[in-house]
């Protein structure tokens, strides 16, 4: 039976990877990695009972004590290659998904020889500000396997020579967000669909090319606020701690807004489903809320996931413009989403498949 190793280290993968995980442990033997960037309990522990993934055969605690992201990128590779050479692991593949610092390790494990594969490949938002362009292209680039969501992101493989390789499977979140999405808006003792309340404005800032610049982070509080003044709203924010002590440091009043604690998946889920709205950076933002019904304002230049803004499941806002709640209105007003784009929903079987037969 051939191995197949997965390593995974923050939130939104592991949610992405749940049924994969689960997949490969029925199909190949499968040795699953938690690298620890999000390594409190919160992060991790919950949503893997939520999202029944069974415990990791290792843990490598790269993000224990608060360790800045070079720490993470300069110790993950090492760890990973005394963890194979220790234990006589033998990998027939290395599989990561997405763009977080837990790929970061793929040109070192290239360069020993190791077959790469990369689920969310091809994604490029053409901004170099963000760590993660940097990484998911470092990774597209020495991968002998790129498992991508949608066409164009083949074709932006195919732009930077990346031809071999390369399989079109869909979007992950489809089957996730299928099975957690029943257990949230079915009443199982009505037997009736909870009805949505657009009661609230979700706010989720992230993103160093955001919180970083304190005119940019003040425009984004001012528009949040805004909104919630506008619609009549409560604005619950996300407490980021990164971004928390950014507001700190700028001396910016956000004591307007409802600072709420980060949540399990499934809470989460219910937040999205329930707000009128939601503003965020994160990419999964851009997926995972419209087939729940919630429009996404991203504040951000450039996105990795353009088919979002074209198929009206998101639009992107300067909030730095003035006529920034006239778009908003409008966005809002007018939204109506296709998510056809996101794939059927088998994306776990086709990637089983395509290494059952090529590993």
């Amino acid at each position: 039976m051939k191995t197949i190793m997965t390593v995974t280290g923050i939130r939104p993968d592991f949610i992405r990877m749940s049924k994969i995980f689960s997949d490969l442990d029925e199909n190949f033997n499968h040795i699953l990695v938690h690298t620890g960037q999000h390594y409190d309990e919160l992060l991790s522990g919950v949503f893997f009972n939520e999202l029944k993934i069974r415990k990791p055969d290792f843990n490598l605690n790269i993000g224990a004590d608060g360790k800045k992201h070079y720490h993470q990128s300069a110790d993950l590779p090492v760890k990973i290659i005394e963890l194979i050479e220790s234990k006589n692991i033998k990998p027939d593949l290395i599989l990561f998904l997405g763009d977080s610092n837990s790929v970061c390790c793929a040109m070192q494990l290239k360069k020993e020889g190791f077959k790469i594969g990369h689920i969310e490949a091809g994604m490029r938002s053409g901004d170099k500000r963000m760590l993660e362009e940097i990484n998911r292209t470092v990774c597209d680039h020495c991968s002998d396997y790129l498992f991508v969501y949608h066409d164009d992101y083949k074709e932006n493989l195919r732009k930077e020579n990346i031809i071999n390789g390369v399989h079109v499977v869909g979007n992950t979140i489809v089957e996730v967000l299928r099975e957690c999405f029943a257990n949230i808006i079915y009443n199982k003792e009505s037997r009736d669909i909870v009805s949505k309340k657009n009661s609230h404005i979700l706010l989720d800032i992230h993103r160093p090319e955001n919180f970083k610049y304190k005119n940019r982070l003040n425009n984004i509080i001012t528009f949040a606020s805004n909104c919630q003044e506008h619609w009549g709203l409560e604005v619950k924010f996300l407490n980021f701690k990164r971004t928390t002590s950014y507001l700190e440091e700028f001396n910016i009043d956000y004591s307007q807004l409802n600072m709420v604690d980060l949540m399990s998946y499934k809470d989460f889920l219910r937040e999205q489903y329930n707000a009128a709205f939601i503003i965020s950076d994160s990419g999964t933002a851009q997926e995972e809320p419209a087939p729940l019904g919630t429009p996404v304002i991203v504040p951000r230049d450039f996105t990795e996931r353009p088919q979002s803004v074209e198929n009206g499941c998101s639009t992107m806002i300067d909030v730095n413009e003035d006529t920034s709640i006239d778009q908003a209105k409008d966005f809002i007003k007018t939204f109506n989403p296709k998510v056809e784009w996101l794939g059927e929903g088998k994306t776990s079987e086709k990637i089983i498949n395509i290494l059952e037969e090529q590993l």
